[in-house]
């Protein structure tokens, strides 16, 4: 099937594409993110048919009533009587066809200019999901996180992003080559990430976003980040260079924002699947499951943090990533709720 000469109404009627789109089929979700990741000019089309479907199979946003009027006056217009034409039996199934086939047409015209255009994507537990946004970013979406942006970005407008759960971005660069800095560019050309309180603005960057259960992180792998949290009237802000991290809490929503250098690559390994240790001292580790995992460490053994750690640990699933880690320190792992305790 040749899919990269697909129009809008192509993607609606594959029912691999349906499949894929309302979540019934493992193997062709799995297909076309990847065709979308592959075929990245045919994301317009892609997006507002995924976007159509969501719509036709779900709740419509409330439209105006001005504007539900406009639309029944046409419909009403469209269903005045017309001329009778009599039409043989032998005939009468193409024409009922093309009848049919009219009418899809007219229903998919009305949902595109009803429906709105937010997407929304979702992932489960232990899930995880690769995205081509329509400016040619792309992000991975950890399990049990959620994206949500509007479906019809346009050159010269701002992007725009809400998450909740945790996600790598790789943000395509859109500005003028003249602007450098994040801080001084115009919030038109910059991508922002809102999760929380907190919003990360950038222009072309690698950085991972973790917003869970009133815990937010940032940590920048490459650029800059413009850091704002916002509350209570007032907005505090940052610039985040390479290799830092900022870290917020519900709890503590008084304590000023603050950077400090840590590993970044810890904090996007989750993508890969596994965790790579070479000589790395225990007491980052330990960093990282306060930090990453929103996880409060109690280590018994003050000895233990001045251990180095060596070799790979499967990190998509916290349990299994604390007994491994056990394991390779040779140490008790105790967990109750976000509390850990290493004897």
């Amino acid at each position: 099937m040749n899919y990269t000469a697909y129009s809008t109404e192509d993607f609606l009627a594959d029912e691999s594409f349906q499949a894929f789109v309302l979540g019934h089929d493992v193997a062709t979700t799995s297909f076309w993110q990847q065709w979308l990741i592959e075929n990245p000019g045919k994301a317009a089309e892609f997006h507002e048919a995924q976007t159509i479907l969501r719509q036709l199979v779900g709740r419509p946003q409330p439209v105006s009533e001005a504007l539900k009027q406009e639309e029944l006056a046409k419909f009403r217009r469209y269903l005045q009587p017309k001329p009778v034409l009599r039409v043989s039996r032998r005939h009468r199934w193409p024409v009922i066809l093309a009848a049919f086939s009219v009418m899809l047409l007219i229903g998919i015209g009305f949902w595109r200019y009803m429906a709105p255009t937010n997407l929304q994507y979702n992932t489960l537990a232990h899930q995880q999901r690769q995205l081509l946004l329509p400016d040619g970013s792309r992000v991975v979406l950890n399990g049990n996180s959620e994206l949500k942006l509007s479906g019809d970005w346009a050159p010269g407008q701002a992007r725009e992003v809400w998450l909740k759960g945790e996600a790598y971005f790789i943000v395509r660069h859109t500005a003028p080559a003249r602007l450098k800095t994040v801080a001084t560019a115009p919030s038109n050309v910059k991508f922002t990430v809102h999760a929380g309180p907190v919003d990360v603005a950038v222009l072309g960057t690698q950085f991972n976003v973790r917003h869970w259960a009133g815990h937010t992180n940032v940590v920048l792998r490459t650029g800059q980040i413009q850091l704002s949290r916002h509350q209570a009237g007032h907005t505090e802000q940052v610039l985040m260079k390479p290799g830092e991290l900022v870290s917020t809490d519900a709890a503590r929503p008084q304590a000023p924002l603050t950077k400090r250098a840590v590993k970044a690559d810890f904090y996007s390994a989750w993508t890969s699947g596994h965790l790579d240790f070479n000589d790395t001292p225990v007491a980052d580790v330990v960093a990282l499951l306060r930090d990453g995992y929103g996880l409060q460490v109690t280590v018994n053994n003050p000895n233990l943090l001045q251990q180095n750690l060596t070799g790979s640990v499967p990190n998509q699933d916290l349990e299994v990533l604390l007994n491994s880690l056990g394991k390779s320190l040779d140490v008790q792992v105790r967990r109750e709720g976000q509390h850990v305790w290493l004897d």
